[in-house]
Order: structure tokens, then sequence, then C-alpha cells
């Protein structure tokens, strides 16, 4: 579901200074919370990646293989694994501590 430009811009400044959350909103993944742009989709590179075609900003979304909740790097409850880079959910899991990951 496409945003309007008054949603797009409601959810910017909402979560622009308070990321909290953002992991639950599935609006956002169509948000850049750098330049406030809609113009977000997914990586053509990096699967667990969106990028805003504004500006070229980054960022992890993706569905936890463990749990299937969703991980979004923006929210600070979904921190980088120190070991193998991807952010983890709230579960616990990442690349490497999940089900699909190479070591327990």
């Amino acid at each position: 579901m496409a945003l309007d430009r008054e949603q797009a811009k409601s959810l910017f400044e909402k979560y622009r200074k308070h990321r909290d959350g953002i992991r639950s909103n599935p609006e956002l993944a169509g948000v850049c919370l750098i330049c406030g742009s809609t113009h977000v989709g997914p990586h053509p590179e990096f699967s667990q990646q969106m990028i805003c075609h504004s500006c070229g900003f980054a960022f992890y979304r993706y569905r936890c293989p463990d749990c299937g909740a969703t991980v979004d790097g923006r929210d600070p409850l979904n921190p980088a694994c120190r070991e193998c880079g991807l952010r983890q959910c709230t579960c616990g899991a990442c690349g490497c501590r999940s089900s699909y990951g190479s070591s327990p």
C-alpha cells in the first residue's frame, strides 16, 4: 500500500528522532528517515536491504529467519551483530545466531 505525501511526512516526523518501534510499522519500509522520500525499494544487490532512490541511503529490513518478526536496522532494538554484521532480532537471532546461520 503506497503512502500519500501527508502520511509519509507524518511518519517521517514521528520516527526521525524517536526510532523505537520502526520495525513494527510496515509502512515505514517505504519511508527514508534521512530525506523523507517515499522512493524506497529493495536494494538491487543485497536482498536484506532497502535503498532510498532519492538520497542513496540503504538500510536493513527483513524477516527474522527464526521467529518471523521484522528486523529493521533503523530501530535501536535491532542492533548490528559484532560477529556477522547483520541486525539482531528482538528474539536474539542474527545471521550467525539463527537456525539458518553458520554457527550455533
